[in-house]
């Protein structure tokens, strides 16, 4: 599988370094999204820089001129599009263009401009999705931006960590997204929530593994962090510590993500390609999702993140083991720990 870890709000201006970029890598992240206040282009072309340096990919979503283009709908965006991927070309971190974030079904015609315009200048074009709780009929709006906009990968953001309560649409959602991306050939990518904010709560550890466990086990072939460097307080939307906090100082959640991409992802998705199907079995309805890949790779997967499960699959022989890159004999039968995933064949 060729998957894509991304970091979503980088360091502000004053914090763009090589230093700082190479931190990003060293986190097992490979492409960084841009924001927090990289808004010109003096500074997104030092981003730029600073990410070659550290063997970064640099996705540009704050180039104000972007935005403009997006809700002007008098012009048309193609030259003036393909004027700003020429601003960034003879970067080789570059990547590609952020059209819109969350558009309403409204604005698909326009998004779908952009991305013609952007894959006409020869880079990347994206665009990331509500999730359902902020649209109408929720496998209407994905199908409709899969089929008319056709973008290079089919993205969206749901924070499933609530102050109060559970949220029970999480499931349905990641599902929704990766069948639209199966049926339009796309990759499939999704974020993944590393802080606390307004109406949410800073997520534990196991609650991070179990948001990219369960991407994988759908198929997901992108994982990005929401967010990387914590958001400015002026910002509103009572944002907390996130990978980084807003003084530059690595929160535990790093070193947590840090491990996370070194040591499970990275291997494990090495392993993987010829995605299929992702079922959700267990002694209690759906407790475990069995991704499948390929004829006899499973990805088993705990659909709980806050406590173990038993699991017991037939015909089970071996297990990966991502220290060794090697598989080692398996029984059917093993517990997996919150959150916690398991690759068998």
């Amino acid at each position: 599988m060729s998957l894509t870890i991304a970091a979503f709000w980088p360091p502000p201006p004053h914090e763009t370094t090589v230093a700082r970029y190479r931190e990003i890598a060293e986190a097992g992240i490979d492409l960084v999204i841009t924001g927090n206040y990289l808004n010109d282009r003096v500074i997104l072309r030092h981003a730029l820089t600073c990410a070659e340096e550290a063997g970064l990919g640099v996705l540009v979503a704050s180039d104000p001129r972007v935005d403009v283009l997006m809700r002007d709908l008098d012009v048309d965006p193609t030259p003036l599009l393909g004027r700003v991927v020429d601003d960034y070309r003879a970067y080789r971190s570059f990547r590609g263009l952020s059209l819109m974030d969350e558009p309403h079904a409204e604005q698909f015609p326009r998004v779908a401009a952009g991305v013609a315009a952007v894959r006409a200048a020869g880079v990347f074009a994206y665009a990331n999705l509500l999730p359902s709780h902020a649209t109408g009929p929720y496998d209407a709006y994905v199908g409709e931006f899969a089929e008319f906009v056709r973008p290079d990968v089919l993205s969206f953001d749901r924070y499933p960590f609530l102050s109060e309560g559970s949220d029970e649409g999480y499931f349905a959602d990641l599902a929704t997204v990766r069948e639209h991306a199966r049926r339009a050939g796309l990759p499939a990518w999704m974020y993944v929530q590393t802080l606390a904010y307004e109406g949410h709560r800073e997520p534990s550890a196991a609650e991070l593994a179990w948001q990219v466990n369960t991407a994988l086990a759908y198929g997901y072939t992108g994982i990005q962090y929401f967010t990387y460097w914590t958001p400015d307080p002026a910002r509103g939307e009572s944002f907390q510590p996130a990978l980084i906090d807003g003084d530059g100082v690595p929160t535990e959640r790093f070193g947590i993500v840090r491990d996370l991409n070194t040591r499970w992802l990275r291997p494990v998705a090495a392993e993987l390609s010829g995605w299929t199907s992702v079922d959700r079995v267990g002694q209690r309805a759906g407790d475990v999702l069995v991704g499948r890949y390929g004829e006899r790779l499973r990805f088993v997967c705990n659909a709980r993140f806050d406590e173990p499960v038993e699991v017991a699959l037939g015909g089970i022989t071996e297990a990966f083991d991502p220290a060794t890159g090697s598989y080692e004999p398996c029984g059917p039968a093993f517990t997996l720990a919150p959150g916690a995933a398991r690759l068998v064949r």
